[in-house]
């Protein structure tokens, strides 16, 4: 699951003395679309995830919920969409919406840096298989992180090295493995995401192109992050 840093805007419409707060992609046209139609940029904050923003505007319209704001534009005013998130400005100013925007995204960002999960990877030697994760943790097992999905993998042969970590750092690790994967030109296999795996936690699936160990240790290295070696007695068993 790709990670894609989406801005957080608010837009104004001078003619109508509306304001709208949504969401947009790096390379979205979004804005643009809006621009067209008559509004202006006001103020836009870059979170580090989709998710995140979606957070965001989804904490946005609660907020202006409990406090009794309902939509301003109708629909049929708005062809380019998202009459939903529209407020009157007279009701609830620029500087409001746009505030209200920065405290949801605070909030977000926060409870994100103290989410802890196990990042980890586990390799096949056999089949030169490397298969990259993310899983909440369960507490250590034997003085090592632990993650559900992690050791079902060591019980099948797999060799699986984690570390407990923010969600944040955990994205960021991903980012740095993928970009290593792509300059090695070593492959994600689609194949390998079935329904047997637990998808939203099996992030990549490669296929190694040359010695397991020497590319395990290459992956290692791009993460760029401590990873030690769990579920030993585990793969000892088997």
């Amino acid at each position: 699951m790709m990670v894609t840093p989406t801005h957080v805007y608010v837009v104004t419409h001078s003619a109508t003395q509306t304001g709208k707060y949504g969401i947009a992609d790096l390379d979205s046209w979004r804005i643009a679309e809006h621009r067209s139609q008559g509004w202006h940029l006001y103020r836009a904050v870059l979170l580090p995830s989709r998710q995140a923003a979606l957070q965001v505007e989804r904490s946005v319209e609660a907020q202006l919920r409990a406090d009794g704001v309902s939509a301003r534009m109708p629909a049929d005013l708005m062809p380019q969409r998202g009459h939903s998130e529209t407020v009157n400005l007279d009701e609830v100013p620029a500087p409001d919406l746009w505030n209200r925007v920065l405290v949801a995204a605070a909030e977000v960002e926060a409870q994100a840096d103290t989410t802890r999960v196990v990042l980890f990877l586990a390799v096949l030697e056999g089949d030169r298989f490397l298969v990259v994760g993310t899983d909440t943790p369960l507490g250590p097992s034997q003085g090592s992180p632990e993650c559900a999905l992690g050791e079902e993998l060591a019980a099948e042969g797999w060799l699986v090295y984690a570390s407990n970590m923010t969600a944040v750092a955990a994205e960021a690790a991903l980012r740095g493995l993928r970009q290593w994967a792509d300059a090695a030109g070593v492959s994600d296999s689609e194949e390998l995401r079935t329904d047997e795996w637990p998808v939203p936690l099996l992030r990549n699936a490669y296929v190694l192109n040359g010695p397991a160990d020497e590319e395990l240790g290459q992956a290692r290295i791009a993460v760029g992050v401590s990873l030690s070696r769990i579920f030993a007695d585990a793969e000892d068993d088997y």
